[in-house]
């Protein structure tokens, strides 16, 4: 690689993210995710370092170039990540695949909208809200999981009902999708899930562990992490999108998906469309090959043969359909009930979802 194309090089990939970065947690008062700022830099300048190894970036680059997505090491995501790029379905689909691998939600977050990162996975809620602050974000499926609500192992409680007076914990804060579906459906049969229960926020593995430990009574969480505790054999009081159909919602809605900013998917609509043919793939690959599960393992964090099979069974689950209108519909729907129960202090200012949200691929 010759000189003048190295300093280009470094200029796109170590300058000018942290330039982005750094001028948006400035600009917003975050001199927290300067941390994550640091790691963005490190990550670039490792990639350079062995970019400069093999060659350089410059040999066989894919046509629609590099898309970087911006997950969690230990997250679900990482799972379809590390699969696309250990099969190369990345170069199959015509681009070269970076995951920046960052700590936690918020950072993924500040990623994408500092311009760091082109991609994150996100739920449409979220989206919506950022849309209603004047960023115009979009949303393509990613997964139908929406989470359950895991009793302790010794509870009496068989209804929803009879949570009355007990300890709810509540991954997600006062706005989560689950917590706000079922305080939707506590009041169609006539009571104040909210003011007749204790709440517990907090993160989820250590309101697993406040479960476990007998500090709550019941608890509303991602689908990974129920996953393990029903693994420990701790019951089910239901599952959310059964609370879903009971409101009379869409179970099928994806919830979770490809997040990205508008400008981008448009400068080149096959970017967006070849990541999710990846992920397709992917998916698929998981599906038929049970052996390539093992590579995986290590990003599951799992010790035992049972949460390693709960795991898998959620994973593969979860996969969603392209959109259709008619789920767009049922989104409007949801949203709105959703807006009802946690109003602007929750869900922010946008009363009622924007359609522009979801883009429709062909």
């Amino acid at each position: 690689m010759t000189l003048v194309l190295w300093s280009r090089w470094i200029l796109l990939r170590l300058l000018f993210p942290a330039m982005f970065l750094l001028g948006y947690c400035f600009r917003k008062a975050k001199l927290g995710c300067i941390g994550g700022m640091v790691l963005l830099w490190l990550h670039a300048l490792l990639g350079s370092a062995a970019a400069l190894a093999s060659g350089g970036p410059l040999a066989a680059a894919p046509t629609l170039g590099e898309i970087r997505v911006a997950a969690l090491k230990f997250g679900t995501l990482n799972w379809a990540l590390e699969t696309i790029r250990r099969q190369q379905f990345d170069r199959q689909a015509g681009f070269k695949l970076e995951v920046i691998e960052l700590a936690g939600m918020s950072a993924t977050r500040t990623a994408l909208m500092s311009g760091a990162a082109d991609v994150i996975v996100a739920d449409w809620i979220w989206v919506t809200r950022q849309r209603a602050m004047g960023q115009a974000l979009q949303f393509v499926p990613f997964s139908t999981s929406i989470g359950e609500l895991v009793l302790a192992p010794d509870s009496s409680i068989k209804t929803l009902q009879q949570l009355q007076g007990s300890r709810i914990g509540i991954a997600g804060g006062p706005a989560s999708k689950g917590w706000l579906l079922l305080r939707a459906r506590a009041l169609q049969l006539g009571f104040d899930l909210q003011a007749s229960t204790e709440q517990q926020y907090g993160a989820p593995p250590l309101l697993s562990a406040a479960l476990e430990q007998g500090r709550l009574d019941a608890l509303i969480s991602f689908w990974h992490f129920t996953a393990r505790l029903k693994a420990k054999g701790y019951p089910v009081l239901l599952d959310l999108k059964q609370t879903s159909r009971e409101l009379g919602l869409d179970t099928d809605l994806p919830m979770l998906g490809f997040v990205f900013r508008q400008s981008w998917a448009e400068l080149q609509p096959q970017r967006i469309e070849a990541l999710v043919a990846a992920s397709k793939a992917g998916k698929a690959y998981l599906q038929q090959t049970p052996a390539a599960w093992n590579a995986l393992r290590p990003l599951m964090q799992v010790d035992d043969e049972a949460t390693f099979e709960q795991l898998k069974a959620g994973y593969l689950a979860g996969y969603p359909q392209p959109l259709s209108l008619a789920q767009i519909e049922a989104a409007e729907k949801m949203y709105g009930l959703l807006y009802q129960i946690g109003g602007k202090s929750l869900l922010g200012s946008a009363t009622a979802l924007d359609r522009a949200s979801f883009r429709l691929l062909p």
